[in-house]
């Protein structure tokens, strides 16, 4: 387990471990010893934890000095299957490099925004937080109309 200055339960160190080799949250957290019916919510949970991010990181610095493996020869490998793909006339082939690569280069991440409210922005917002679900959902259906 990689070292995070004993920042990680032992738990959170087998779910650091399980995770690294089979990327999946849930799995990982089963595997680690969590809870299988939270598995689905516990695994992300901890996903998200500062210390387990740290340790993956670590984890994952040790697997790629291990297999002599940088991002780049990923990539190399990725496209160059790619274009077997394209060469056997096999768009599933591609598709799935296509897919790996965009994963790669981070493609299916939410996209950031970071808004700063005026004076008035802050208001209108504390004003929607305090409303209920039906009024909310009033003045949605009022703006369609």
């Amino acid at each position: 387990m990689p070292d995070t200055g004993g920042k990680l339960t032992v738990r959170q160190g087998k779910f650091v471990e399980h995770y690294a080799l089979c990327g999946n949250a849930a799995e990982a957290a089963r595997l680690a010893g969590y809870s299988a019916r939270s598995a689905r919510v516990t695994g992300p949970e901890t996903l998200s934890n500062p210390a387990v991010k740290q340790a993956l990181a670590a984890r994952q610095r040790v697997f790629q000095a291990e297999l002599g493996v940088a991002k780049q020869d990923v990539v190399s490998g990725l496209l160059s299957a790619i274009q077997m793909g394209r060469e056997q006339k096999n768009p599933a082939a591609m598709i799935a490099g296509l897919v790996q690569l965009a994963k790669l280069c981070g493609f299916y991440e939410p996209e950031k925004v970071n808004l700063t409210l005026s004076a008035d922005g802050k208001r209108l917002s504390a004003k929607f937080a305090a409303m209920s679900d039906d009024e909310l959902l009033a003045i949605l259906v009022a703006g369609d109309a």
